[in-house]
C-alpha cells in the first residue's frame, strides 16, 4: 500500500481486515447456505467479501449452493426457503455468481446466471424501470443496471444489444428522476438521499460511462460526488452517524474519484469517513449505528469498505474491484 493518500497505517488496516473476516467466518450459521436456510441479502454481502479477499476458489461451494435455491422464474427470494422472487435480491445474487464463476468455471452456475438475466430482461417496465415492493424504483433499477454491466464485462458480451438497450432505458429513467443539486432523493425510501445517491453513482452512472460512453454520465457522477462530500458531517460520518450510509458514501467516492482522476481531491474526505468507521466500530463487527450490536450484514459492508479502501490506497484501478473492467 502506498502512504501517499492516507495516514491510516497499512499494517493496522491489514490486521483489521483479517480480524473482521475471521469474525464473519465464525458466524457462518448466520450467512452460509451450507449451514441452513439464509437471508440472501446477508449472504450476497459476504460473497462480495469472499470475492475481494480472493477466497472464491476455496469457498466455491458457498456460491454453488445459491443454485439450489433459485426460483423457477430465474430469480431469488430474500429468504432462501421462500418462493417470492425479489428483483433486488435476484440481481445482486446473480452478479456475485457471475463474478465468482470467472474463477469457479461451473456450467451450472453460468446457466443460473443466464436464467436470471432472462428473467430481468422480461420484467422491465414500459418507462424503463424495474420494480420490487421492498425497494424504491431507483434502487431496484440501479441494481439491475449493475448486474447487466457486470454480466456483459465478465462474459465479453458488450455487443448484446438487447441488454444494452434495457440498461440504457434504466439509465434514462434514473436520470429523469428528481434531483436536488446532485443528490437523488426518494421521500419513501431514505429521504436524505445519501444511500440512494451512492448506489446510483456506482451502479448506474458509472456503468453508463464505462459501457455506453455517455459523457454526461461522468459529469453527473462528479456533480453527485461534490454534493455527497458536502453532506459529510464534521466527524466524518454521513446521515446522522448512519454506519451503512457512511460506508456507501465512502465506497462510491472511491470508485468515482479514481475513475475520473480526482483521487487527490477526495482522498481526505474518504479517509475521514473510513477513520470514523474504524474508530466507532464494535470490538467485532459493526451495527447499524454506534453502540448497536453488530450484525453480519453491516459487518460485511464494513469489511467490504476496508477492502475497497485498501485497494483505493494502491495504484490498482477501482473499476476492477467493481468488475466494470477486467
Amino acid at each position: 500500500m502506498t502512504h501517499a493518500i492516507t495516514s491510516i497505517d497499512s499494517q493496522k488496516l491489514d490486521q483489521l481486515i483479517e480480524l473482521e473476516w475471521k469474525y464473519i467466518d465464525s458466524q457462518k450459521k448466520l450467512w452460509s447456505l451450507l449451514e441452513g436456510p439464509q437471508d440472501m441479502e446477508v449472504l450476497e454481502h459476504i460473497l462480495r467479501c469472499i470475492l475481494h479477499l480472493d477466497l472464491t476458489a476455496e469457498r466455491a461451494q458457498d456460491f454453488r449452493e445459491c443454485i439450489k435455491v433459485q426460483n423457477p422464474d430465474g430469480g431469488w427470494s430474500k429468504n432462501s426457503g421462500e418462493d417470492k422472487t425479489s428483483m433486488w435480491i435476484t440481481t445482486f445474487v446473480a452478479l456475485k455468481l457471475c463474478r465468482g464463476n470467472q474463477i469457479i468455471q461451473d456450467p451450472e452456475i453460468q446457466a443460473a446466471v443466464d436464467k436470471a438475466m432472462a428473467y430481468v430482461l422480461s420484467t422491465q417496465e414500459a418507462d424503463g424501470h424495474w420494480t420490487d415492493p421492498e425497494w424504491s424504483h431507483l434502487d431496484t433499477t440501479c441494481s439491475v443496471t449493475v448486474f447487466q454491466t457486470i454480466y456483459q464485462v465478465m462474459l465479453d458480451r458488450q455487443d448484446d444489444e438487447r441488454i444494452n438497450s434495457a440498461r440504457k432505458r434504466g439509465f434514462e429513467f434514473i436520470v429523469n428522476w428528481q434531483r436536488d443539486s446532485g443528490i437523488w432523493k426518494d421521500d419513501t425510501f431514505h429521504p436524505a438521499g445519501i444511500e440512494t445517491t451512492a448506489h446510483l453513482m456506482q451502479y448506474t452512472l458509472a456503468p453508463a460511462y464505462f459501457m455506453d460512453k455517455i459523457p454526461y454520465a461522468g459529469k453527473m457522477c462528479l456533480e453527485a460526488a461534490e454534493s455527497l462530500a458536502g453532506e459529510q458531517a464534521e466527524n466524518g460520518s454521513w446521515d446522522n452517524e448512519n454506519m451503512d450510509h457512511t460506508m456507501d458514501a465512502c465506497r462510491c467516492l472511491m470508485l468515482v474519484s479514481d475513475t475520473f482522476g480526482e483521487k487527490e481531491k477526495y482522498a481526505p474526505i474518504i479517509e475521514k469517513g473510513v477513520r470514523w468507521l474504524i474508530e466507532n466500530k464494535n470490538p467485532q463487527g459493526w451495527g447499524d449505528f454506534i453502540d448497536e450490536p453488530s450484525n453480519v450484514e453491516r459487518t460485511g459492508d464494513g469489511l467490504d469498505t476496508l477492502l475497497k479502501y485498501r485497494r483505493f490506497c494502491s495504484n490498482l484501478p477501482m473499476a476492477h474491484f467493481w468488475a466494470f473492467s477486467k
